[in-house]
């Protein structure tokens, strides 16, 4: 979510935050998940920082479920990083 307000806010997308919060809570295969310090220690340090909370909220959530949890990118660095299963 930080990142789709981040990105709404510099103009790279047209959804406001309010507009995908509101689509997040109705559909049933999201999961909105806290930032606390489980993402924190396993964020990798060699991305930047949203792209690294992506991805360490990936991996928490991979450990907790026992299985991958790919992500729905079109971000390079993140599917270069090959640290998570990437799906575009």
């Amino acid at each position: 979510m930080l990142e789709i307000r981040y990105l709404y806010n510099r103009r790279r997308i047209s959804i406001s935050f309010e507009e995908a919060l509101q689509h997040i809570e109705t559909a049933v295969n999201v999961l909105l998940h806290p930032l606390d310090i489980s993402i924190a220690t396993l964020a990798p340090v060699e991305l930047e920082i949203h792209d690294a909370i992506i991805v360490g909220t990936a991996l928490y959530l991979s450990d907790e479920l026992k299985e991958p949890v790919p992500l729905v990118t079109i971000d390079r660095t993140i599917s270069n990083s090959r640290l998570v299963p990437v799906i575009w």
